[in-house]
């Protein structure tokens, strides 16, 4: 049988590897040194989680609520300091009224955040902040100091459920584990620091200068945050502001990455959901098989935290 004519055959070249654009991107952000003004955007915003460390550790000297103490006719001088004779049930209100606040300022900050822009809604937050300082220094009464209290809570879970979003969007992705860490640190550092003053002020009027320290970090970062903050480049591109992120970019990482920097901030193209393996309802994600493990994993470890006591 003789060999087929040269002509049926085409001539063809064997593709060369493809590179993901996903692993172009980050390489290319490996090479970004980002400016001064994304580390003093993030600084800036971590005085607000301090605020809820400050706030978490600030009743927590035994001489403000002693039972026996509180509870004894008359008081004895010097016991009871803050408040003194208030009942039980008083102080479980003054306490818990901040965990109240903060639940109510981590549910509504998500809409407002989106509404408003990260930047904005932080800068916004501080009344929250020097509100519940103001109220909580300036009463006579335990009452009006849990409403401050409640006020304060507000602004802690804002900052708490805006914060991570603003640092994360801010960050290239090399950075964003380390520079998100600063979220933790700031609210545990918070939590330290109120029972170093204890030991200053432990006595007389001493609480109220305690209750009133946040408005100096409210104070900071209102004074600061128009000249070395920024808004977040994902929420300018989010509400298609598109030349107002690219400036944006430019002072965070240079004029030469902004489009590497485009490239990471804009969303995908999503894939179909049968492809993706779950629902674009987000209740109905959660049973998705996407997301089984991780949703079981954070539920346990809930349950683990309670019964173990840890956030007692």
């Amino acid at each position: 049988m003789s060999p087929h004519p040269d002509d049926h055959y085409n001539e063809t070249s064997t593709p060369g590897a493809e590179v993901s654009f996903d692993d172009a991107v980050k390489t290319a952000a490996l090479q970004i040194k980002p400016n001064r003004i994304l580390y003093t955007s993030v600084l800036l915003a971590l005085l607000q989680p301090f605020q809820s460390g400050w706030s978490t550790s600030q009743l927590n000297l035994s001489d403000y609520n002693n039972t026996d103490e509180c509870n004894a006719r008359p008081v004895v001088e010097g016991t009871c300091t803050l408040f003194s004779g208030h009942s039980k049930l008083e102080w479980t209100f003054a306490v818990n009224a901040w965990i109240f606040g903060a639940m109510v300022g981590s549910l509504l900050c998500g809409h407002f955040s989106d509404m408003m822009g990260r930047k904005k809604l932080l800068f916004f937050n501080c009344f929250f902040m020097i509100g519940g300082a103001v109220i909580q220094a300036s009463v006579s009464n335990i009452w009006p100091f849990a409403v401050g209290r409640a006020v304060a809570g507000i602004a802690s879970g804002a900052a708490t459920g805006t914060i991570g979003a603003y640092v994360n969007e801010l960050s290239p992705p090399h950075l964003r584990s380390h520079l998100g860490l600063g979220l933790q640190i700031s609210t545990t550092i918070g939590i330290l620091v109120p029972a170093i003053c204890f030991f200053f002020a432990d006595s007389g009027d001493g609480w109220r200068y305690m209750a009133g320290f946040p408005i100096v970090l409210a104070g900071i970062y209102m004074l600061l945050s128009p000249s070395l903050a920024v808004e977040s480049p994902a929420w300018l591109l989010m509400k298609n502001r598109r030349e107002e992120a690219k400036q944006v970019i430019t002072r965070l990482y240079g004029e030469e990455h902004v489009q590497t920097a485009l490239a990471w901030l804009e969303p995908k193209k999503q894939p179909s959901e049968a492809e993706a393996g779950f629902s674009s309802e987000p209740v109905e994600s959660i049973w998705s098989p996407k997301y089984r493990l991780q949703f079981l994993g954070a539920l346990l470890l809930s349950c683990t935290q309670q019964l173990s006591g840890i956030n007692a």
